[in-house]
């Protein structure tokens, strides 16, 4: 059966089964001589002007469930009680880029557009156009875009190089705009370069963040942040203004085209920020936070913000040596600011915007926006059998993707994969107000997808290649390296072995290793002790110690991220005594501990580390010893074509582009 044919099964099953459940709340009007009532008007709430007091004291989150009942109520009234000819809460007209790109017809999702995602071997006048643009500097971007061989199809205009003030709400550009203006130079080009992109809503991939640079980290999410909740907002003042054009109609008599008021998706969420751990996500919440400012009219009420604090910080009195060390430099700079504070990776929290509050810790399927780990959303999608709750995601920001790649990659591609399904269950959904691409199957190739790394490894290229595929176009920012820089007199070698097929990569880098580098290691003089083995990938590591340990005479111990802390101690201490020659570990294992090894005089690395200062690192720890020459230390590297993009930010991107075609 076609997949349109399968989709269009799915929704009629899911209009029977809506039609036979008894309806939570009526979309199609209200009655215009009920007037809304204020419930619980006293209730206290958290306020952004308390942003600066402590998270203890009184637990907003807690109270009766009638309490809490009566609070979404008001809060649900506020929302439609919501006034939208307020200066305040202007928004983006039907014209701008969000109602361009996801109103119900939007000008991307055309028959012959249609024909850039069709099946292979099926016969296309559409392809994908690629060039690229430079920016300040060594960087640039490349843009892909959709090409009509008959010259019909200009999505590319979309973009636009201008700051787009136009596009978002005065409510939230202003007081953007005055914190834009106080960043120095560099960020603030950063926020001018991404902004026109996010309103482009093509999808972005920027691989080359610093993850020890926290003020580009803030300038990156304030600006990302923005776009978040203009589209929420935008979307939401939408369904009001429709739903009082539905109210004008019933009282006029008037009907009302019902194409004009297709407004929505299967859910209410609409947008999802993917983050590694807690602490990345109390980093989000906070700049999310910060656009909602006290306003002369009205003050901005946050809902369990103390309880947010709580749930995503370390518990109350748990000490954080990462923290406590930070200024005595114990740890490097991008170790403490990926680990500091709460490290959990299994969380996922709901956020609902309102007229004058946002409510954190909603009901997920209530909320505006979701904020997860990938392992968080799998967990639940898993136990509950469905997708339904990512069916309407629009815009999806997946953050530290390069975190993600230490942890489990598949996880990410999992919850992907399940990005805009069709529901198996209608959720009160008013089917006559859905947008007709939901009912199409059209949602993901509208969808946009912002990426975010500070480097780039094959996975992510892959993933932004194959599984993004918004028809509006991609934007890839991209960078020339200039290289590490190592300590003096260290002898370097980079061993190439040929390999022609990406899927005989790792065995014919297996085999390179075991007949023509270990062999050699165990017949020098210098090389057959106090030499340390470096395998990024977990899966070679297994491969590696398993083929040592067959042989009895190989003096050697193991260290991975699985390793207990007895373990790494033992081994340590073995290898920093001479009690064994080699000492071999993973990528994983430096990146979680970042442990300073001794008795270093060697190291191989069985191939480039993907994270580019770990080699300049790694080779520093031969100088913990007292009277250490840099000739006495040697370093090889065992790489083929395939590592060009780790083994660039290594030696450069000109040495290694002339190592790789060599």
């Amino acid at each position: 059966m076609a997949d349109h044919n399968i989709t269009t099964a799915k929704l009629l099953a899911l209009l029977n089964a809506s039609a036979t459940l008894p309806r939570k709340r009526k979309r199609l009007a209200r009655e215009p001589e009920v007037q809304p009532v204020k419930l619980n008007k006293k209730r206290s709430h958290v306020t952004l002007a308390h942003l600066g007091e402590s998270a203890t004291g009184t637990n907003d989150a807690d109270g009766a469930s009638q309490a809490v009942e009566e609070q979404n109520n008001a809060a649900d009234e506020e929302e439609l009680d919501f006034d939208p000819e307020n200066h305040l809460n202007a928004h983006i007209t039907v014209g701008s880029s969000a109602g361009a790109h996801f109103s119900n017809a939007p000008r991307v999702l055309t028959p012959r557009t249609l024909e850039a995602i069709s099946p292979p071997g099926t016969h296309s006048r559409v392809r994908w156009k690629t060039h690229r643009k430079p920016l300040t500097g060594t960087r640039s971007v490349v843009v892909s875009t959709l090409e009509d061989k008959d010259g019909e199809i200009d999505i590319a205009a979309t973009a636009s190089s201008a700051i787009p003030s136009s596009h978002f709400s005065h409510r939230f550009w202003k007081p953007f705009e005055l914190r834009m203006k106080e960043l120095p130079e560099p960020y603030r080009r950063l926020q001018e370069e991404l902004l026109p992109e996010l309103i482009s809503y093509r999808d972005i991939y920027h691989n080359h963040l610093s993850a020890s640079d926290m003020q580009q980290q803030e300038a990156m999410r304030d600006a990302v942040t923005l776009h978040l909740i203009n589209h929420a907002w935008t979307a939401r003042q939408n369904i009001i203004q429709n739903n009082q054009k539905l109210d004008k109609g019933v009282v006029s008599g008037q009907p009302v085209d019902p194409e004009s008021v297709q407004d929505q998706g299967f859910t209410r969420p609409s947008t999802l920020i993917l983050v590694p751990f807690r602490n990345s996500a109390l980093r989000w919440i906070t700049s999310y936070l910060n656009h909602f400012p006290n306003q002369s009219k009205t003050e901005t009420q946050i809902h369990n913000r103390a309880r947010f604090i709580s749930e995503f910080s370390l518990p109350e009195g748990t000490a954080d040596k990462l923290a406590e060390g930070e200024d005595l430099g114990i740890y490097p700079t991008d170790h403490v600011q990926t680990f500091k504070g709460n490290i959990d990776d299994n969380f996922r929290a709901g956020i609902k915007v309102t007229k004058r509050a946002v409510r954190l810790f909603e009901h997920l399927f209530g909320s505006d926006l979701i904020i997860a780990s990938p392992l968080g959303l799998r967990f639940i999608i898993e136990k509950n059998q469905n997708d339904d709750l990512l069916s309407s995601i629009e815009v999806v920001v997946i953050d530290q993707a390069d975190v993600m790649t230490m942890q489990n990659w598949v996880h990410l591609q999992f919850v992907v994969s399940h990005l805009n399904n069709t529901p198996k269950e209608s959720h009160d959904t008013d089917f006559s107000r859905m947008k007709s691409w939901y009912l199409d199957g059209h949602a993901k190739h509208l969808r946009q997808t912002i990426l975010f790394s500070s480097y780039e490894t094959p996975h992510m290229r892959a993933f932004f290649t194959n599984d993004v595929r918004n028809l509006a176009g991609k934007i890839r920012f991209e960078t020339r390296h200039e290289g590490v820089r190592i300590p003096e007199g260290i002898k370097q070698e980079f061993i190439r072995f040929d390999c022609n097929n990406a899927r005989e990569e790792v065995d014919k880098r297996f085999e390179y290793f075991t007949r023509e580098v270990f062999p050699k290691l165990r017949k020098s003089a210098v090389q057959s002790a106090n030499t340390l083995i470096v395998v990024p990938s977990y899966f070679d590591f297994i491969r590696v110690r398993n083929w040592m340990m067959q042989d009895e005479s190989i003096s050697v111990v193991f260290i991975s991220e699985e390793s207990t802390g007895s373990e790494i101690t033992k081994a340590r201490q073995k290898f920093f005594v001479g009690k064994v020659s080699f000492l071999v570990i993973t990528e994983r294992f430096h990146f979680y501990r970042r442990y300073k090894l001794k008795g270093i005089l060697n190291i191989i690395f069985y191939a480039p580390p993907d994270h580019s200062v770990f080699y300049p690192e790694l080779l520093s720890f031969p100088f913990l010893a007292r009277d250490i020459d840099g000739a006495d230390i040697t370093c090889k590297t065992l790489y083929s074509k395939y590592d060009a993009m780790a083994l660039e930010r290594i030696v450069g991107t000109r040495d290694a582009t002339a190592m790789v075609k060599t």
